[in-house]
Formats: structure tokens, C-alpha cells, sequence
């Protein structure tokens, strides 16, 4: 891993960018006038897009990283166009002009964003459910768990995003019959969590085919660990501090994001404890156990 170790301080050089202007900014925005980076929305999520790509490059592998990046890419544009031409995915709606060119009914953007967040989710929901970065091999029942937490992790930012991109301040997209949930209906998220339940189910399909070429899963990888999860927590900071977020994701946004983060800086912050432990172990020649895995690697 040592020869991707400049991908993985591009990945954070580029979440740094993303901090300082979508977190930092805002929240200084009253005490001081900082730079601001051009480009808005657009472009910053153009950077978390490519640091996504960039943190799954180090922690995948090349071919790992296109795989993922081109299911997700095409298989939620599928849906996308799909469920704008039916009504039948997420409900009835349309885009607007304002995330920018479309390929058919859907914005360029789109399945840029959709990678944006797969990615930093399926980190944390490996944490929260085998309680390791990466997850390779492992039979039918276990792909099925973790693709069902990932799309559950994924789907909770979107209770956050869709209020404040669908609402008054952007008209990204229009509901064209509304909904419960600040106007959005309730089908949305079945199809949020049908759409993420096929791409991380794809891919974790595909991706256990092959072993070896993932994260290694040494200490000094811990603080790799943190950046995907990072990115999860400073996208749920940069939507309640976007200015156009309403007043109730105050309280549902800490609640629907903060629990699979703090249970995967848990995880992080356990795996970091049992390494120290268990390198005081090694070193005095006795090896411990290896802990149970919570879903089994064996193909059914």
C-alpha cells in the first residue's frame, strides 16, 4: 500500500478543500470574511466526487474503483431515468436546470453525486457491520447484510439533502405531487434504498471474486479508516449550515447521520484499542485469538 500512499493524501488534500469552504466558511461566516471557492455546488461536488474516487482507489485498487464507480454510475442513472419517465422509482418528479447539463431527463451531476456518498457509506457501513473498512469474499447472507446497512447509511443522508436541494432555495428537481416530508413523498426513500441496495449489492457480488488488492487492515491504516467516515459527518455539517436546510433537520439530520457515524468511530476507536493490545501480545511471543467475524466468509 505504500506505493498509493500520494493517492491517499490527495483524498485528503481534497476533503480539506471541501471542509474549509462547504463547514469552515459558513460557520465562521459571521466573525470573518474568508475566500470563497468558485464553482458552488457544482464544483464542490466535483471535489468529493473525486475524492471518493481517490479514497477508493487507495483502499480498492484501480480495477476495484472503475467496477464501483461505473455500477454506480449506471445503475442509478437507470433508476433515475427511469423514475422520471414513470413516476414509478422515487415518485413523481423532474429536474430543473440547475445542477447543469443532462444526459435524457438526468443531470450529469447526478450520478457523480450518487458516487459522491456510495462510497464514504460503504465504509461506514463495513465499520458498523463487520467492523472493518474493507469486506472481500463472504457468503450470500453476509453481501446481502452489509448491502442492506449500506443502503440504509446511504438513504439517511438523503433525509437530509432532498429537503434542502428539492426546497425553495435551489428547485433542483420539483415533486410533482408532493409528500409528508417537507414535500417530498414517502416512495422517495423506498427508492433510495432499492437503488443503494443494487449497487452496493453489484458490487460486493462482483468484488468478491478477488482478495488482497483492499485496505490493508494495519494500525497505521486506522487514520485512512477516518477519512470516509470524515466525509459523512462534514456533508451532514455542510447541510445544516448551507443556509437553505429547514428548521426540523436540526434535530432529524443529527439523528438519521449521527448514529452510523458514532457507531463507526466506535468501531475505528475499538479496532485502534485491540491492535495495541494485540501488539503487546505478539511482541512478548504469545499471539491471541482472531475474533469472530459478524458474518461469515465462507461462499454459500
Amino acid at each position: 500500500m505504500t506505493r498509493r500512499r500520494p493517492i491517499l493524501w490527495a483524498s485528503a488534500a481534497l476533503l480539506a478543500v471541501f471542509a474549509y469552504d462547504a463547514v469552515v466558511r459558513p460557520a465562521l461566516g459571521g466573525l470573518v470574511a474568508l475566500p470563497l471557492v468558485p464553482g458552488g455546488l457544482k464544483v464542490l461536488t466535483l471535489i468529493l466526487t473525486l475524492f471518493s474516487v481517490a479514497h477508493a482507489w487507495y483502499s480498492l485498487g484501480g480495477r476495484g474503483t472503475a467496477i464501483f464507480f461505473w455500477l454506480s454510475a449506471l445503475i442509478s442513472w437507470g433508476y433515475e431515468q427511469v423514475g422520471v419517465m414513470t413516476g414509478l422509482v422515487f415518485g413523481a418528479y423532474h429536474y430543473t436546470d440547475y445542477l447543469g447539463p443532462k444526459l435524457g431527463d438526468v443531470p450529469l451531476l447526478i450520478p457523480l453525486a450518487w458516487f459522491m456518498m456510495i462510497y464514504p457509506s460503504y465504509v461506514t457501513a463495513n465499520l458498523i457491520g463487520a467492523g472493518r473498512a474493507e469486506v472481500t469474499g463472504g457468503g450470500v447472507r453476509g453481501l446481502i447484510g452489509l448491502a442492506a446497512i449500506s443502503a440504509v447509511v446511504m438513504t439517511a443522508w438523503d433525509l437530509v439533502i432532498d429537503p434542502i436541494l428539492s426546497g425553495p432555495s435551489a428547485r433542483a428537481w420539483i415533486w410533482e405531487t408532493g409528500g409528508p416530508y417537507f414535500g417530498i413523498p414517502i416512495q422517495n426513500y423506498w427508492g433510495w434504498l432499492l437503488t443503494t441496495f443494487s449497487v452496493y449489492l453489484a458490487y460486493r457480488w462482483l468484488s468478491r471474486g478477488w482478495a488482497g488488492d483492499g485496505l490493508a487492515q494495519s494500525r497505521a491504516d486506522s487514520v485512512a479508516w477516518t477519512l470516509p467516515v470524515a466525509a459523512y459527518g462534514l456533508m451532514l455539517l455542510a447541510d445544516l449550515l448551507s443556509g437553505a436546510a429547514p428548521a426540523g433537520l436540526v434535530v432529524i439530520g443529527p439523528i438519521a447521520m449521527g448514529v452510523p457515524l458514532v457507531v463507526a468511530v466506535g468501531r475505528i476507536l475499538g479496532r485502534s484499542c485491540r491492535r495495541r493490545g494485540d501488539g503487546g501480545i505478539e511482541r512478548s511471543g504469545v499471539r491471541g485469538k482472531r475474533p469472530r467475524r459478524p458474518f461469515p466468509e465462507s461462499r454459500t
